[in-house]
């Protein structure tokens, strides 16, 4: 019996020691945190109070560094007085809350509100795949017991951190301090695309305070909840059951409800750590807080930031673009200084074919025209450079070779250069634009000038049958067509006149024009005037044919070319598009395309990419290219 009573009376003690304890920490600390609002050197505090007691500024005392702060202001938070205070709850509306704990979560929202004071700013936010707005600021009773007279909407994922960014927007929006989040979760996050250490970076510079809630559950992780209160200033409070909501609730509504805003401005200098101790008249020790007052203005100046010409100077491609002209420079002159010196019978009969001064003032001319001189000479021989020559004797430009190729190089080098310095080095591959427009141009001239001789030869070929007719030879009608034609079938037809009279055959120097002009069309006029030159006929008559077949086939191509416009305009956009993007993307933001340059499976991805819009192109080209 007696050990019965020993045990019930130590069942007492221990009962008695739990609530003490319990009790204890219910009332906790005091606390003291930064509020925002202000500007050095003009500081805002939150004082908290572990109960219910009525401060005055005569109760306090306020040091910084030891030195007493001599003026401040003290008004309870929520007083509609100065800058406003507001709270924000975060409620967890994920799957996992279905059921009774979205309706004790709500419960325990109302008796949160219950303990606010009447002044005190509330706003309801519930979150899941999407923040909804449950309640926005307000401090009137009635409509805040409406909104928290229902339940929000259920759906699948836990985006908390998404939700407290919304938070802290919504409380820097209204402009209170101090601004608070109660945040309640009962799970893992799910789905989020922050992160823990960038909301806790959002609430701190907004100095906002984040009071975490945990619902127990078999997803529950208290780490992260306990991270965003401590680091944020805030507390954590951990609920076994969706029933104990509601005394955690009202008790942080209690707790919110009897804080106090402190003011005051600092005599602290700029650049130094300040600590802050604060003494309540009838409670025991110190509240003790500290901060860094701004640093000082730098007095040398703005930071050294280099100049482009630096950067230009100091930019490894620039290093590179030295070293390799500075090599193609040694390697003309090593090949000037080997090369074979022309025979003095070359020399001789280059008097009489060449164009150049044949008094040797050339020999005069600096360095830079005998290397690029000398590079040509080297060239002559190779089959590609005598296609060039061609090329740019046929599209009328006036131009060297050499130097053409020379200024497109040069034209090369530098889009790489400044591709490389303006967007990322990578893309100095963009400088191949250059030679390929060089030729694209070329190109454009040469077609130009074909199809004016195309679409001038049937008016021509009138006037050679108009000439037969009236009794001139074929060579003699062909003179009258060069007086009378334009340009280039002038130029063309007369160096057909010229050949013949040197002693190549009328067909052989036709066949030439053919090949320059890519037309089929004269082809016909050479086989005419080879028949007519072996076995005779009446010429002029088959030419009239010729050029009436000539304009039936030109109408012909025209009515092709407006019903293909469209397909030719598509391979340009289509093939244009994804080249531009990837360099406007590159220069406004070089880090969102660097896996593509930088990661095995972005070179990959860009080497199919490039594959597919050349394979596009040349498919577009072949649809729409119709030969007639």
């Amino acid at each position: 019996m007696r050990t019965k009573r020993h045990l019930t009376v130590l069942a007492l003690v221990l009962g008695l020691v739990c609530l003490l304890a319990e009790a204890a920490a219910a009332k906790g600390p005091i606390r003291l945190v930064e509020a925002g609002g202000v500007n050095f050197p003009e500081r805002a505090l939150v004082l908290s109070l572990p109960e219910k007691k009525r401060l005055t500024e005569e109760r306090l005392t306020i040091r910084e560094n030891g030195v007493i702060v001599p003026d401040f202001s003290l008004t309870p938070v929520g007083d509609g007085k100065g800058a406003s205070a507001g709270v924000v709850l975060l409620i967890d509306a994920s799957k996992s809350m279905a059921g009774a704990p979205i309706r004790n979560a709500m419960a325990a929202a109302r008796a949160f509100a219950a303990q606010r004071r009447p002044s005190q700013r509330l706003a309801v936010l519930a979150y899941n795949a999407d923040t909804q707005t449950v309640l926005p600021f307000t401090s009137d009773h009635d409509e805040i017991e409406d909104a928290l007279g229902g339940t929000p909407k259920i759906a699948y994922f836990t985006r908390m951190y998404e939700a407290i960014d919304e938070a802290i927007s919504l409380i820097k929006q209204e402009n209170l301090s101090p601004g608070s989040i109660v945040l309640l979760s009962d799970g893992q996050e799910v789905g989020s695309l922050s992160s823990p250490a960038a909301a806790i970076a959002k609430a701190r510079d907004a100095h906002i305070r984040v009071f975490s809630v945990g619902l127990r559950s078999r997803y529950y992780k208290a780490e992260t909840l306990r991270a965003l209160a401590a680091s944020t200033g805030g507390r954590y409070r951990e609920a076994s059951s969706p029933k104990a909501l509601r005394a955690i609730y009202s008790e942080l509504g209690s707790q919110l409800a009897r804080e106090y805003r402190l003011r005051y401005e600092s005599s602290a200098a700029k650049g130094q750590r300040v600590r802050v101790a604060i003494r309540i008249e009838g409670v025991r020790g110190l509240v003790v807080s500290g901060y860094n007052t701004p640093p000082l203005a730098p007095t040398t100046g703005e930071p050294f930031h280099p100049s482009l010409a630096s950067r230009v100077w100091q930019s490894p491609l620039t290093l590179l673009v030295i070293g390799l002209g500075t090599a193609a420079l040694l390697a003309f002159a090593v090949v000037l200084m080997v090369r074979r010196r022309p025979s003095g019978l070359r020399r001789r009969l280059g008097q009489f074919v060449s164009v150049h001064p044949s008094d040797g003032s050339a020999r005069d001319d600096g360095l830079t025209s005998r290397v690029l001189t000398g590079a040509e000479r080297s060239l002559e021989s190779t089959r590609v450079w005598t296609r060039i020559k061609d090329a740019l004797l046929l599209a009328d430009i006036g131009m060297p070779a050499v130097h053409v190729v020379a200024w497109t190089v040069a034209g090369t080098l530098l889009v790489s250069w400044l591709l490389a310095m303006v967007t990322a080095p990578p893309l100095a591959i963009g400088g191949l634009a250059v030679p390929l427009a060089v030729r694209a141009f070329v190109l454009k001239k040469i077609h130009r000038k074909q199809a004016q001789f195309a679409e001038q030869l049937p008016d021509n070929l009138q006037v050679l049958s108009s000439a037969l007719r009236a009794g001139h030879s074929f060579v003699g009608a062909l003179s009258v067509v060069v007086d009378d034609a334009s340009e280039p079938s002038q130029s063309e037809f007369r160096r057909v006149v010229a050949d013949e009279q040197l002693g190549v055959s009328l067909e052989d120097a036709l066949e030439v024009v053919v090949v320059r002009m890519d037309n089929r069309d004269l082809k016909q006029v050479s086989l005419v005037a080879a028949l007519q030159r072996q076995t005779g006929g009446n010429m002029a008559e088959v030419l009239d044919r010729v050029a009436e077949t000539l304009r039936e086939r030109a109408e012909l191509r025209a009515m092709v070319k407006t019903l293909t416009a469209q397909g030719r305009m598509s391979r340009w956009v289509v093939s244009a598009l994804p080249v531009v993007l990837l360099l406007v993307i590159s220069a406004l933001n070089p880090a969102y395309v660097a896996p593509l340059f930088t990661q095995t499976g972005g070179r990959i991805a860009l080497g199919v990419a490039a594959g597919m819009v050349i394979a596009g192109s040349l498919a577009i080209k072949r649809i729409v290219d119709i030969k007639l």
